[in-house]
């Protein structure tokens, strides 16, 4: 039933997907200049933790693991792929007006170092406001939350800890993750929060009967 489901969907899909190239593939382009994010009191009080990588790159499995508990449920997975194309759509608008970058320290040896240190070589410092981990943590956590998702428990903790990690890897700063949660504030309030939690609960349940 899964694959049926996703077969009526997977051009809305693909379509999400492509979005993703607004942050991966302007994060590449040479010739925009860059302005330095202001750097906060907590920023310097946060340390480096390269260990935390595991944690920050732990948003990958949470969406895909969102995708397959949505599918299977249109009227949710409609509104949270309209939501992350927007999220996508409006960022790269911002990466290309305006790129932001932020500072790297220098990357001590010790657990997670090797990974952290190859995101950034893949990842240039580029990009920064909004935060795009934070912008979909928190559209997770919305979601889930708002319609009363027997999962919230385990993700809202979890997309906490994707955005503490923004921090923590020197990823992002604390404006960048201040905007993130704007910006899916924003995208939640006029998408994520429009879908009844009753009709996506009593459509998962009328199809797993």
């Amino acid at each position: 039933m899964w694959w049926h489901c996703f077969k009526r969907q997977w051009r809305e899909i693909v379509i999400t997907l492509l979005s993703f190239v607004a942050y991966f593939g302007t994060g590449h382009i040479p010739s925009l200049k860059a302005h330095r994010v202001p750097t906060t009191m907590l920023d310097h009080a946060v340390p480096l933790l390269p260990w935390t990588v595991y944690g920050y790159v732990s948003l990958y499995p949470l969406l895909v693991a969102n995708l397959v508990y949505f599918v299977p449920r249109p009227r949710a997975l409609r509104p949270m792929l309209q939501a992350v194309t927007m999220a996508n759509t409006l960022s790269g608008l911002v990466f290309v007006t305006y790129r932001t970058t932020v500072p790297r320290p220098p990357l001590p040896l010790g657990r997670g170092s090797k990974l952290l240190g190859r995101i950034w070589q893949a990842d240039p410092p580029h990009n920064a406001v909004p935060s795009l981990h934070t912008t979909y943590s928190v559209l997770i956590a919305l979601a889930h939350w708002h319609w009363h998702s027997p999962y919230r428990a385990i993700v809202l903790p979890w997309c906490g800890l994707i955005i503490a990690t923004t921090l923590t890897t020197k990823q992002h700063q604390v404006v960048d993750v201040v905007a993130g949660i704007a910006l899916a504030s924003i995208i939640g309030r006029l998408i994520v929060s429009n879908a009844a939690p009753d009709d996506i609960m009593a459509e998962a349940t009328t199809k797993t009967m």
